[in-house]
């Protein structure tokens, strides 16, 4: 009685699972085929990779930013390489 009452839901589940190259599979049949999908599927990957990279911005912070801002709300009265050199020294002591 509970295994029917089991393949009665498993009956009624409907498969909501997205494959993989879904995106790919969707542009392909709206295109105009002029190329086979295994071709299709390439470009259409390389360029969604291109595009996510044009938008990438970059966050990295140089080692020596905190150094660099010091320096430059300091009075300059040393030059930049003896300013980072004792800000380096004063920061780890």
């Amino acid at each position: 009685y509970e295994a029917d009452a089991v393949a009665e839901v498993m009956a009624k589940y409907i498969d909501l699972s997205v494959p993989y190259d879904a995106a790919a599979k969707i542009a392909y049949e709206t295109s105009d085929k002029s190329m086979i999908y295994d071709d299709f599927k390439a470009k259409y990957e390389a360029d969604a990779v291109a595009e996510v990279m044009a938008k990438y911005i970059d966050l990295s912070v140089p080692y020596d930013a905190a150094a660099k801002i010091a320096y430059e709300t300091s009075d300059k009265s040393m030059i930049y390489d003896d300013f980072k050199a004792k800000y380096e020294a004063d920061a780890v002591a």
